[in-house]
């Protein structure tokens, strides 16, 4: 098993958004080698990371707290290389599946310090807002939660949402939702209504007011 597989795995049972993954449904994991992703998910399961039931696996709470430092090296690195670099949404988000296994967790509060500086907001101090809330979808939300947004899955598919100012690393406001689930949030000011499929691939952390 490898490192990297291993954080893969934690960090893709979390962007499902999902209590319970079939391993059936990581399939685009397995990369030709199936014995050796079997062994991951085994391992993983023997370390106190998963849990395994007949529904499939699910992440313990040290599994969910390291699939979440991933997910935020995933997310700074991303927002990096689109805002600063001007990579494509597409290929930052694969350079950066690449390199959240090696960065060190130093040099990303660094990068994410230097993007809020870089991208000041009315809110200072993201980190400790959040206070490091568990991720999930913006459509689980309650209306009037102020947020950070974590990561957006199926990030190239949703690369319109970088022209809104819906990037990874932002703080938005939910401010209703809609009789068809829809959304409204306030971003830098704005108003913008997203649609169910999109708010529910948009991954949060709730805020905490000081």
């Amino acid at each position: 098993m490898t490192f990297e597989l291993s954080e893969d795995i934690l960090e893709a049972i979390l962007n499902t958004g999902k209590e319970t993954v079939k391993v059936s449904s990581l399939g685009n994991l397995v990369s030709g080698d199936t014995d050796g992703f079997g062994k991951a998910v085994t391992c993983l399961v023997e370390k106190g990371y998963l849990n395994e039931s007949v529904a499939g696996v699910s992440l313990t709470e040290k599994g969910a707290k390291k699939a979440a430092q991933v997910a935020r090296k995933h997310a700074v690195l991303t927002s990096f290389l689109t805002e600063v670099l001007g990579n494509e949404p597409d290929n930052a988000s694969k350079e950066a599946c690449l390199m959240e296994h090696t960065i060190s967790s130093e040099t990303i509060e660094k990068l994410d310090t230097f993007l809020e500086e870089r991208n000041p907001t009315e809110h200072e101090g993201h980190a400790e807002l959040t206070k490091r809330s568990p991720i999930i979808s913006l459509s689980e939300c309650p209306e009037g939660s102020l947020l950070h947004v974590s990561m957006i899955k199926c990030f190239a598919k949703h690369s319109r949402l970088i022209d809104l100012g819906v990037i990874p690393g932002e703080l938005i406001t939910l401010r209703r939702k809609l009789a068809n689930n829809a959304v409204v949030i306030t971003v830098k000011g704005c108003d913008i209504a997203l649609s169910p499929e999109v708010a529910e691939n948009i991954m949060v952390e709730r805020c905490n007011p000081r």
